[in-house]
């Protein structure tokens, strides 16, 4: 069974302020970070990028209140304002835009789901925003969620997780951010991720994309770096991963970068042969645990476009990626 070791360290430093809006200096139209109570939107000028949740998002009439939850982001906006993400789906209201959660896992010898909530022994929630960040040609914010077990009616933190986005200045006409995980066990138990087909750094792609019977031509495409689309890729150690589709009648698609550090990088890709969604799970290769006092740390890479791009440009972003970040 494999252990995580510490990969990264982050500078955690209080807010000292509930609502604050930070611009950047840069040569096209600058980013902001606009917070409230409820939630943290990046734009770049007039333009919203994304919405991080911070407050419980309810669910919509005819879905079980049992989905509710907050620690998310939603919408992903393209560059021409289509909403590329989606949320509280007829076929699965639990599955929230861009979301992080472990599926299968046991820990003080009890089995843990913290991504479906039905199952009611776990559950990932926002804790706080930490900081927010301006550079030259960047900005970015800093928040905590807990992942919170309950084991026989008892609840217990196990992981607090720290998540950093940072949307960077781009050359061209897309949105480019980053997503860092760190998670530290809280406990004195191990958390043991449990062999499975699905559960990490997920994302859920338009309710446009979702075929459902509201929604009968609701489709979408798939392209992994290796060529491989939506079948013959699940379940392939990848680089990244284009989901792509029909929103408002014009193209859009979300690229998610998998960072070589990550753990068992290039990490396998679950996914799913009707739903737009998908998840880097390395859990598919084989158990693994997260020993208390260490810190298991990913890093992605969000490329939204109002197009579907070739992909030699994305081998080109992924490079620049690698050579960028270590």
């Amino acid at each position: 069974m494999n252990k995580i070791r510490l990969t990264r360290l982050h500078l955690i430093l209080p807010l000292v302020a509930t609502s604050i809006v930070l611009a950047s200096c840069r040569s096209g139209p600058s980013f902001s970070i606009e917070e409230d109570t409820d939630s943290i939107v990046i734009k770049q000028g007039s333009q919203n990028i994304l919405r991080y949740n911070k407050s419980v998002q309810k669910a919509p009439a005819g879905i079980d209140a049992i989905n509710d939850r907050s620690g998310y982001i939603h919408p992903i906006f393209t560059p021409t304002g289509q909403i590329a993400t989606g949320d509280f789906s007829e076929d699965h209201p639990h599955q929230h835009g861009l979301f992080m959660a472990w599926t299968n896992t046991t820990y003080r010898e009890q089995f843990v789901d913290f991504w479906n909530p039905k199952e009611k022994v776990g559950r990932v929630e926002f804790a706080e925003t930490l900081t927010t960040t301006t550079n030259s040609d960047s900005v970015s914010f800093s928040v905590r969620h807990n992942h919170v077990a309950i084991i026989k009616g008892t609840e217990e933190q196990v992981l607090t997780e720290t998540w950093t986005v940072t949307a960077r200045e781009t050359i061209g006409e897309h949105f480019l951010f980053d997503v860092e995980s760190a998670q530290q066990l809280v406990g004195t138990a191990p958390l043991i991720l449990n062999e499975y087909r699905y559960g990490g750094m997920a994302l859920r792609g338009s309710n446009e994309w979702t075929k459902i019977p509201a929604n009968p031509d609701g489709t979408s495409d798939f392209l992994t770096d290796e060529g491989k689309e939506r079948i013959e890729g699940n379940h392939t150690k990848v680089h990244w991963v284009r989901m792509s589709g029909i929103i408002d009648g014009e193209p859009a698609s979300i690229t998610v970068l998998n960072h070589p550090s990550n753990f068992r990088s290039p990490q396998t890709a679950r996914i799913h042969p009707k739903m737009p969604y998908f998840v880097f799970s390395p859990m598919v290769e084989g158990p693994f645990s997260i020993q208390p006092g260490e810190t298991y740390t990913s890093l992605y890479r969000y490329l939204i476009t109002s197009n579907v791009p070739d992909p030699d440009w994305i081998n080109e972003q992924w490079q620049e990626f690698v050579e960028t970040t270590n």
